[in-house]
């Protein structure tokens, strides 16, 4: 069965098919029309698709130690930059697959991906933490940033900062240079694991390098409590103006 992958041979049977039949087109015309019947809106747009496809078939090899998670990792390409020479520093990325003109720009849209790992938080018991890493984007249409995460044994999140509500120095949108983002956490001594990695959510491409985890300065100010992390929390879950929609007749 063909798929858009063999749009340049279906594009070239179409237009044997107009030639026998006296109605010669030229082989752009024939790949803007196959192009069109896949659904997408031209043959710049599919071949993003295939080009798309090809390197999900070849994915970049991740770091030891890290991992890919996140809503729908297999959209991105997630891990290390080839090395040109070989002397500079390594540069993770993590790169969308999918254009912004893409049919499923709007489910894709919706998703993130993240590159982490996930220690013991035991040994950094009431020590200040600081996570930070050098970001460079291209496209971004959601957020690139950093995140880092403690939890308790049961596993429950008790403390988090991804910088994206943050009005200075929080996640990087759109196209930027490369600029240094942190976050400072002060781990309590409840805590047992903690989670740290870069973000990407929606289309584009994040680029990051100089990644630390060291312990903070006693003047680096925290930038998230658990107060303030149980606080969001609870009003992401209660109902502003008491109950409604009981029936759940009105659908999102």
């Amino acid at each position: 069965m063909r798929t858009f992958r063999h749009a340049k041979l279906m594009a070239s049977t179409l237009r044997a098919a107009f030639a026998e039949h006296g109605t010669p087109i030229t082989s752009s015309e024939s790949l803007e029309i196959v192009a069109r019947q896949f659904g997408f809106r031209n043959w710049n747009t599919l071949a993003a698709r295939i080009a798309a496809a090809e390197r999900q078939g070849t994915p970049a090899r991740l770091p030891e130690g890290w991992f890919a998670a996140g809503t729908a990792p297999e959209n991105y390409r997630i891990g290390v930059e080839p090395e040109p020479g070989g002397t500079a520093p390594r540069i993770l990325s993590i790169d969308c697959l999918f254009q912004a003109d893409d049919p499923d720009a709007a489910r894709i849209e919706k998703g993130f991906a993240t590159l982490m790992q996930a220690v013991d938080a035991r040994p950094f018991i009431v020590r200040r933490l600081r996570f930070s890493a050098r970001l460079a984007t291209r496209d971004v249409t959601g957020h690139a940033t950093i995140w880092m995460r403690v939890d308790d044994d049961r596993p429950t999140p008790i403390l988090f900062d991804n910088l994206i509500t943050r009005e200075s120095g929080g996640a990087v949108t759109g196209t930027s240079d490369w600029t240094t983002r942190h976050i400072v956490l002060q781990i309590p001594d409840d805590a047992e694991s903690l989670h740290y990695g870069i973000l990407l959510t929606g289309m584009g491409t994040l680029r990051a390098q100089d990644i630390r985890l060291e312990e903070a300065g006693a003047d680096d100010p925290i930038t998230a409590t658990r107060q303030h992390y149980q606080d969001q929390r609870r009003r992401r879950r209660v109902i502003e103006g008491g109950p409604r929609n009981l029936d759940f007749s009105v659908l999102t």
